[in-house]
């Protein structure tokens, strides 16, 4: 039996955002023959279940190891930050008028005119250099407002008001020189981790999470050895689960950190490479 842990964007998605019929049925494949499958994402665990349809209930790492949901649904696992640090976020934030979210477990929340902002960003960057393609630029921000539970809100800082669990807070610039500030300032916050799951963005977490500590976690739950747990990704948040995987399957379209430090290339995210991996490496 094999723990198979795959990163979503840019891996199980191709670049329209939504699983290939190849890819699927290569996981169910998978699970017919007993091997435990699961999604090890930055992304919210409804926004995944609902990507996945009802067909496909497996494990769930989500929020980059901030939560972990067995098959069933059940949550296993959860760090969350704490509101002072939530409120130091949201203020810098706030401060450096920056397009960011909050992820809860209610809710994706995202400013009222989240959209807006993120068009006059590309609006300035296509007016400094006229050949950019604005199109391509904004194919990079629709993947924010378009997930699965995202609530566009009003007032950002009544969100911490409520009862509720607060797992990242994450910003999306084109704004290369403000996204490395950011790094730098939040670098030095005891309580967060710092990771991206794709370029222009900083995600903040909880310090205890990340996908590496979440596989081993799986992996142990399931009682299967790390020598026996294959993982398939493609950028910067996949490098804990990579260090910790037997098995390390980089995409063809991987960054070259996580092409480094892998077993295994597969084909690129267009072109089944899950499924490429899965047949090759399970013999399905």
């Amino acid at each position: 039996m094999k723990l198979v842990a795959i990163d979503l964007d840019g891996t199980l998605l191709n670049s329209e955002s939504v699983p290939s019929l190849n890819n699927l049925e290569a996981i169910k494949n998978a699970l017919s023959r007993n091997h435990i499958v699961a999604i090890c994402t930055g992304r919210a665990s409804y926004d995944v279940a609902y990507l996945l349809g009802k067909e496909v209930k497996i494990p769930i790492i989500g929020v980059n190891g901030a939560t972990i949901h067995d098959h069933n649904g059940e949550l296993l696992y959860k760090a969350c930050l704490d509101k002072s640090t939530c409120k130091k976020i949201i203020n810098y934030f706030q401060e450096n008028d920056m397009y960011f979210e909050i992820f809860t477990n209610e809710a994706i929340y995202s400013p009222y005119d989240g959209e807006g902002k993120l068009k006059a960003e590309i609006d300035i960057i296509k007016s400094a250099n006229p050949k950019l393609n604005a199109n391509v630029l904004w194919k990079s921000a629709i993947q924010q407002t378009k997930q699965f539970g995202i609530k566009p809100t009003r007032n950002m800082n009544e969100i911490l008001e409520k009862e509720i669990d607060v797992y990242k807070i994450m910003t999306f610039t084109y704004n290369e020189e403000l996204l490395e500030k950011t790094r730098r300032y939040f670098s030095l916050e005891e309580k967060v981790s710092l990771t991206a799951a794709s370029e222009h963005t900083v995600e903040l977490i909880p310090r205890l999470a990340n996908k590496g500590a979440a596989v081993k976690f799986l992996s142990k739950h399931y009682n299967i050895s790390l020598d026996d747990v294959i993982v398939i990704g493609d950028s910067y948040n996949d490098i804990s689960m990579f260090s910790v995987g037997g098995t390390k399957v980089a995409m063809g379209n991987a960054i070259d950190e996580i092409k480094k430090m892998s077993s295994f290339i597969t084909n690129d995210n267009d072109k089944d490479g899950v499924a490429y991996a899965l047949n090759n490496l399970l013999g399905i």
